[in-house]
């Protein structure tokens, strides 16, 4: 029993690390707000846990305060 409870815990740590490295990743990217216009980005952990459809994500953003869908924008290097 203890070792199935050691294994489990070890997976489930094993995600948060990997979502939280690919959270990291993902604050590189800066995202297009429909509203105003401006370019943004946002702290890896405000985007841990937001809702996003492929290059889409629901973030509110710092210059107008809008909430609402936006583009992410990759760098070149990070599209190849």
């Amino acid at each position: 029993m203890l070792h199935a409870t050691g294994t489990a815990l070890l997976g489930v740590l094993l995600l948060a690390v990997l979502a939280a490295g690919q959270a990291v990743m993902r604050s590189r990217w800066r995202f297009w707000c429909r509203e105003c216009g401006q370019l943004f980005q946002m702290p890896w952990y405000r985007l841990l846990f937001c809702r996003h459809v492929h290059e889409d994500w629901l973030l509110r953003c710092p210059h107008c305060g809008h909430r609402g869908w936006c583009t992410a924008r990759k760098s070149e290097k990070e599209r190849r």
